[in-house]
């Protein structure tokens, strides 16, 4: 069966490269999408946890490429062009140039993005994710990280959120917190905090092992007998 425009019928099933191909030849050869020395977005598959991220680094890919704004048909091929496994079904009413599609801006392709692959209840996905955190053996900066960006889909107050964060903090710092006697539940004074205590908290361990490594180093010189001789 050809197409409205006489092109050759496409396969079924397309492959990522096949994808790329056609992508090409419908916007004239290149679409813009040339390479640069920032590091490109990863493919997405579809994975419901994981379109917030992927979203995410392609804004921040967009704004080095100088496509920030307008660019939209780019923006389109481009992140068609990354798309995987079932996320790839997305690309076909593209590439056969159906009259139905409705993505005329790069919103507008984000939220048909988000109606198939997002967060079903991304609130509720969002509180139960934050209540099984923990800092492990992650640094107080690269926890904080993960929690914030969690924490601002979950639509809990701030007292809520200082709660769990420190719930989730390692005891050491769960008993600096009570010593130091604060009362603030605002997350981010007590995330600077945390950060801030981890950080002399370290130094000091470091000094103490340097000093006690110091004090059990053997003597260099050669030991006298009882006599006083060598």
């Amino acid at each position: 069966m050809k197409s409205k425009e006489g092109n050759p019928p496409l396969p079924s099933t397309l492959t990522p490269d096949q994808i790329q191909q056609v992508i090409r030849a419908l916007t004239g050869g290149s679409g813009n999408t040339k390479r640069t020395k920032f590091k490109e977005p990863s493919t997405f598959q579809g994975e419901r946890d994981k379109l917030r991220g992927w979203l995410a680094q392609l804004s921040v890919y967009f704004k080095g490429v100088g496509w920030e704004f307008d660019y939209n048909k780019d923006k389109i091929v481009f992140a068609l062009s990354l798309l995987r496994g079932e996320a790839l079904k997305l690309a076909t009413p593209y590439i056969e140039r159906r009259p139905d599609i409705s993505w005329s801006s790069w919103d507008d392709f984000k939220n048909e993005l988000r109606g198939q692959f997002g967060q079903i209840d991304e609130q509720g996905a969002a509180r139960a994710k934050l209540k099984r955190m923990a800092q492990g053996s992650k640094g107080a900066t690269e926890y904080w990280n993960e929690y914030r960006l969690i924490a601002s889909q979950t639509g809990m107050d701030d007292a809520t959120l200082t709660y769990h964060l420190m719930r989730g903090f390692k005891t050491e710092l769960q008993d600096a917190w009570g010593m130091d006697g604060s009362d603030s539940q605002d997350p981010q004074f007590v995330a600077n905090w945390a950060i801030k205590k981890e950080t002399k908290m370290a130094a000091i361990k470091h000094m103490r092992h340097w000093t006690t490594s110091k004090e059990k180093a053997p003597s260099q010189g050669t030991p006298r007998n009882q006599n006083g001789t060598f």
